[in-house]
């Protein structure tokens, strides 16, 4: 059974007044961010996991234990992926991606005309997408996709940075009137725990905050994840408190 409003608020205020522990099992070294994982949870909007990961499920839960938005994905030995579907009941939006082999092409269930086209390193390098709809992709020498760019005009539509491991830190979307940028930044050293300050502002102007701690498995990747979010909205400031859970596979 899962935690209740309140039992959650409760194991939430223990878990920002103590620090969580890590499984004595844990390795000493986590292994970083592959750089192909990261950059496919940024564009896909899922949490990166350390690791061979076989498999993974999210779920966000909302204050009244509700499934609001679940994310599951299955990546070959080499770490690309061949699966990925998202079902978003906040913004009422869903994906649903199958990789091709045989083409080495990421192709949507929901639109067969939606094409992702990957590289050999299974980088994203071009969409279907025509005109000025048409996108870059471009990736540092590390293999991280940092920018998004327009292929017409080359407009820098959104903006991807790391941490040193590898871990997806901030992103900025650029509008054609104003920027919204989200900065995450590990309150410690990421080889110690995960546990986030995330910021969203828009144009500047900070909207939200939110608090993420987390326990997890011997891997260094959450098993469950509580969060404070405080959001402003028309000048006042609401709370939402929120939990993910996690399950992965690993190879």
């Amino acid at each position: 059974m899962r935690a209740t409003p309140d039992i959650l608020r409760g194991i939430i205020t223990g878990l920002l007044a103590l620090s969580v522990a890590l499984p004595a099992a844990a390795v000493l070294k986590p292994e970083p961010f592959s750089p192909v994982m990261a950059s496919f949870s940024n564009e896909l909007e899922f949490d990166a996991l350390r690791g061979k990961v076989k498999s993974f499920e999210q779920a966000l839960y909302d204050s009244g234990d509700t499934p609001v938005m679940l994310a599951r994905g299955e990546f070959d030995t080499r770490g690309c992926l061949m699966r990925y579907e998202k079902i978003d009941g906040v913004n009422n939006g869903k994906i649903k991606l199958t990789r091709n082999v045989a083409d080495n092409t990421l192709i949507s269930a929901y639109d067969k005309q939606r094409v992702i086209h990957l590289n050999d390193r299974c980088e994203v390098v071009s969409t279907d997408a025509k005109g000025d709809d048409a996108k870059d992709y471009i990736y540092d020498a590390r293999g991280f996709l940092v920018k998004v760019k327009g292929h017409k005009d080359a407009w820098v539509y959104k903006e991807y940075f790391y941490t040193p491991e590898g871990m997806p830190k901030s992103v900025v979307y650029y509008g054609d009137e104003k920027d919204f940028l989200i900065i995450t930044e590990p309150k410690k050293k990421l080889s110690e725990q995960w546990d986030f300050i995330t910021e969203g502002l828009d144009d500047g102007k900070p909207v939200f905050q939110s608090v993420k701690k987390c326990l997890y498995d011997d891997r260094y990747n959450p098993t469950v994840c509580y969060l404070i979010t405080a959001v402003v909205e028309n000048g006042v400031q609401k709370k939402r408190v929120e939990q993910i859970h996690y399950i992965v596979k690993y190879y």
